[in-house]
């Protein structure tokens, strides 16, 4: 094949860029919630003006830590609403994870908002009576957040399915946005008018956007869909998934990236969930996926059949060695099925004809767990600086490039004892592996800065 250019795909920030509109969201939510602490000292409520000392200290940080938990909520409706434009800064994985992070900080304010609150009203709970109607919104509130955050930290204990939680997650935080605005409007006459009520309405107007901005985006998905164009099994407990549009093309995306599929099928349920897209944007037609049967959703994918209906949102995600000078030796470590966005790199630095120095680093179970373990042979033939290295860490050691090591900090000495420490590494795998070798790595020399991970919870 013919070495070909990238001028077709995404184009890419710049560093400098991110970092610049990185700190532009940044400043204008802290400046947001800046501007939230300050109404309880700006805009009193009647309930503080007859509070002094200690007790209107408590009473206005009950506020400020009730608005604090406020602007989060508000804020999670952005990191949830996978926009393309915070994933080119963020990257969509990062997000999703300070939205976990972020869920658990608004548990704990919003746990503390009502005892520093009840404390200079010299109260232990609320009288049962209509006119306290909107503090009994407020306890709502606070169970229903809490609930979401206990039972997304607890959901695999819990043993509830993924489909399950989802849908579960979805009416429960859009009950939590309802409430808020709820809550806000008639607890206190603070947001009734004034600059206070109108900020309010802004925000109730902004959260309507953003989730009309989803609905949207959810119905325009629809309309394009994918069909299955095969299915097979590519190694042990993992299978090769192509799709191909039904009309047009396919989209543009980046070596690496990822997107969210969800089928239209009899045999599996309808939840997207998120995947690597393996193939390479140098070979256009048809987007491949391989996944492996690890959990309850991912065991029937073998079940979809040819021609099912397929919905793609995506491509996301900044793992990708584009985002690397064109000579930066590369390394990759990867972990059992996190081989996928390698792949899809590899496949591209092959079909680009790329000379630059390349150590594949790959650890699986046993050799029956490598997928497409013939093409990976091939890239060797295509990419002369390119060297792959197995790990197996059940059975017996195989021949010299199955060698029984550890992927610990001693083993990625040896293992990359002649590479750079300026190169690019690229980890990718479970998240314990990949937190233990980002330590090891970073022990041994290499620069955080240049060491690329990609975890994604939901």
């Amino acid at each position: 094949m013919q070495p070909v250019t990238h001028k077709h795909l995404p184009k890419l920030l710049s560093p400098a860029m991110r970092i610049f509109f990185g700190s532009v969201i940044v400043s204008a939510v802290l400046i947001i919630i800046a501007g939230a602490i300050s109404i309880p000292f700006y805009f009193e409520s009647s309930s503080m003006l007859y509070k002094f000392g200690a007790d209107k200290t408590l009473l206005r940080s009950g506020k400020i830590m009730g608005l604090i938990a406020a602007c989060l909520v508000i804020l999670q409706a952005v990191l949830s609403a996978r926009l393309k434009f915070m994933d080119r800064i963020f990257a969509l994985n990062n997000l999703m994870n300070f939205h976990r992070i972020t869920g658990i900080f608004i548990a704990g304010c919003a746990v503390i908002h009502p005892v520093l609150i009840f404390i200079p009203e010299d109260m232990t709970s609320i009288p049962v009576s209509f006119r306290y109607w909107p503090e009994f919104v407020g306890v709502f509130l606070l169970l229903t957040i809490s609930g979401i955050v206990m039972v997304a930290l607890l959901r695999l204990k819990l043993k509830i399915s993924f489909d399950r939680w989802r849908i579960m997650h979805q009416w429960a935080t859009f009950s939590v946005y309802i409430a808020l605005f709820v809550h806000l409007l008639f607890v206190s006459e603070t947001f009734e008018k004034g600059l206070p009520g109108i900020l309010l309405f802004c925000v109730i107007g902004f959260y309507a956007l953003v989730f009309a901005k989803v609905r949207f985006k959810t119905i325009m998905i629809r309309k394009k869909p994918f069909r299955v164009s095969s299915m097979a099994l590519t190694a042990k407990d993992a299978f090769s998934l192509k799709i191909q549009p039904d009309h047009g093309k396919t989209p543009s995306y980046l070596p690496g990236q990822f997107g969210f599929i969800s089928f239209k099928s009899e045999n599996i349920s309808s939840e997207a969930h998120p995947f690597t897209i393996a193939s390479s944007p140098s070979r256009p037609g048809s987007l491949e996926f391989i996944i492996r049967t690890c959990g309850d959703w991912t065991r029937k994918i073998g079940e979809v059949q040819p021609q099912d209906p397929v919905f793609l949102d995506g491509p996301y995600g900044l793992f990708t060695h584009l985002r690397c000078q064109r000579k930066t030796e590369l390394i990759m470590i990867a972990g059992g099925i996190g081989i996928t966005p390698m792949l899809s790199m590899l496949r591209y630095l092959a079909d680009t004809g790329d000379p630059r120095k390349i150590k594949l680093i790959w650890s699986n179970r046993t050799r029956k767990h490598i997928i497409l373990a013939d093409e990976f042979d091939s890239f060797e033939k295509n990419l002369p600086n390119l060297r792959i290295i197995h790990v197996l860490t059940d059975g017996p050691a195989g021949n010299k490039k199955n060698k029984k090591l550890k992927l610990d900090q001693s083993g990625l000495e040896r293992l990359l004892s002649d590479c750079s420490k300026v190169s690019a590494v690229f980890v990718c795998g479970p998240p314990l592996m990949m937190k233990d070798i980002g330590k090891a790595l970073i022990r041994i020399g290499f620069s955080r800065r240049f060491i690329f991970t990609e975890k994604f919870s939901l």
